[in-house]
């Protein structure tokens, strides 16, 4: 869930910024506009109720950076933010929706950036660095949700599929189960995510998924994803055809973290496009919506695995307290300047270009 409203009252000034029509001397006026049009009331765009996972993979920060003991979110943290959430107002959804169809979208066909505009908008996405399939609350917390009207999602890896467990998310509400794929072969499967998956059990598993649904008839939307890791459309074109007759919402997913893939000496670069809306824009994380870690700690993104940017925790803070906070808006304001640490999470740590990378020379 984020805050559609800054993106539509911002997009002049945006256009503006993408343009390189400012310099570093124009960062206090860009930050009070953003200011002026930023929520007061929160946003949650995550929630990471387990950091627990068993898997390997190759492009997550998990395998390599991760120093936080893994966990499953408390009860009573997760109860308290339920207590603050709501969900999107229909006329304000209806207003983003005219807005994207005008602006935004290339076309109705299922893409990564369409799933972005219609889906993320109004659902709590409740993944984070752990495997969601491996939290034994999750029905529950679903459910929860679900009776406040508040449409859920998460990602996760099919090899962790138990059809029990599955059963029991699809009768609590949840909204959306994406299941993520990244080779068609089994060995590549185990490179890619670790010795636990391949690709055969995972396709496997995701038809029996879909046998529950239609056993069931819930609404719930099935997506699957393959992250763009090859230059070879063909590979992406077979995954696709493979979903073609399927009751799912399948996509090829940009490559993510690529900076963490050059990282390692012994890892192939990606080389896959980046096709994601943001490629030419810039993060807006900071003045749209939070992260919850699976502590209770708030941070701007999905992105901060370690929590190096805490700005509370929600077990002795309000939602709206911490996103009101001056150490919050410390970090919008570095976002627009040139004077950030040199280990400034999202200059060093990050794909997503920030707004001081569009000032004019």
């Amino acid at each position: 869930m984020y805050d559609t409203d800054f993106f539509i009252k911002t997009a002049p000034l945006k256009k503006q910024i993408i343009l390189k029509s400012f310099k570093n001397g124009d960062k206090d006026m860009i930050y009070n506009e953003l200011e002026k049009n930023r929520n007061s009331e929160a946003f949650l765009f995550n929630i990471e109720t387990t950091s627990v996972c068993n898997m390997h993979c190759i492009m997550c920060q998990r395998t390599t950076d991760m120093k936080r003991k893994p966990g499953h979110m408390r009860g009573k943290t997760f109860n308290s933010l339920v207590e603050q959430l709501e969900p999107q107002k229909e006329d304000i959804l209806g207003k983003w929706k005219v807005y994207v169809d005008k602006n935004l979208r290339e076309s109705h066909a299922i893409s990564e950036n369409n799933f972005y505009f219609d889906i993320l908008c109004e659902t709590v996405t409740l993944h984070g660095f752990g495997e969601p399939l491996l939290d034994p609350y999750l029905p529950k917390r679903v459910e929860m949700l679900t009776k406040k009207s508040i449409p859920t999602y998460f990602s996760c890896n099919p090899c962790n599929i138990n059809l029990g467990y599955i059963e029991k998310l699809l009768q609590s509400g949840i909204g959306y189960i994406k299941f993520a794929i990244d080779s068609l072969d089994d060995l590549e499967s185990k490179e890619i995510r670790g010795a636990k998956t391949d690709f055969t059990d995972s396709y496997r598993n995701v038809l029996e998924v879909l046998k529950l649904k239609e056993k069931y008839k819930v609404s719930t939307i099935i997506i699957m994803a393959m992250l763009d890791f090859y230059d070879d459309s063909s590979i992406a074109n077979k995954f696709l055809q493979l979903w073609k007759d399927k009751d799912v919402y399948a996509y090829i997913k940009s490559m993510d973290n690529k900076w963490l893939m050059k990282r390692k000496d012994n890892a192939n670069e990606a080389q896959g496009r980046n096709i994601s809306h943001y490629k030419k824009q810039y993060c807006e994380f900071a003045w749209t919506s939070m992260t919850i870690l699976e502590d209770g700690s708030v941070v701007p993104c999905t992105q901060d695995i370690n929590g190096l940017w805490t700005f509370g925790n929600i077990n002795r803070q309000s939602l709206n307290d911490i996103w009101n906070s001056n150490k919050y808006k410390q970090f919008r304001h570095l976002q627009l300047s040139n004077d950030f640490p040199e280990d400034f999470m999202c200059h060093s740590k990050c794909d997503l270009n920030i707004i001081s990378d569009f000032y004019r020379k």
